[in-house]
């Protein structure tokens, strides 16, 4: 009866272990945003993932982290013509950090990653995510 009830006991609480550790090994991004910057510019992820993305603006403006769909290219300047080539995106404000959590894309490739706010783009705020 006791083994029962432990039996019982362990496939209640196994769920429960298996999602955290799940939560633990979650990929993540650590970006720094500067004026003008992203650092680093390049990141790597798994196709498909939960990802965390941690935003730190050290900067004395509002800056993005816009992941743009593969294959596409903003127009200069960034603005609502460009919203619909926008895969995610996060912002924060001057000396903000933000934490999010987003599935990166399914389709393996070279994604551009650029900040949305208006000259931003053009004075370098520009990156590269690689799906694999």
């Amino acid at each position: 009866m006791i083994k029962h009830i432990w039996l019982a006991l362990g496939f209640c609480i196994f769920p429960f272990f298996s999602f955290a550790h799940g939560e633990n090994s979650r990929s993540v991004i650590e970006i720094i945003t500067t004026d003008f910057q992203f650092i680093p510019n390049v990141w790597s992820v798994n196709r498909g993932e939960a990802t965390s993305l941690l935003l730190s603006n050290h900067g004395k403006q509002e800056h993005e982290w816009v992941l743009l769909k593969l294959g596409t290219k903003v127009t200069l300047p960034f603005d609502a013509d460009d919203e619909a080539k926008v895969f995610w995106e996060i912002e924060a404000g001057p000396t903000i950090e933000k934490k999010e959590i987003f599935i990166t894309p399914l389709k393996a490739g070279t994604y551009d990653i650029v900040c949305g706010k208006p000259r931003h783009i053009e004075r370098g705020m520009k990156g590269t995510l690689i799906v694999k």
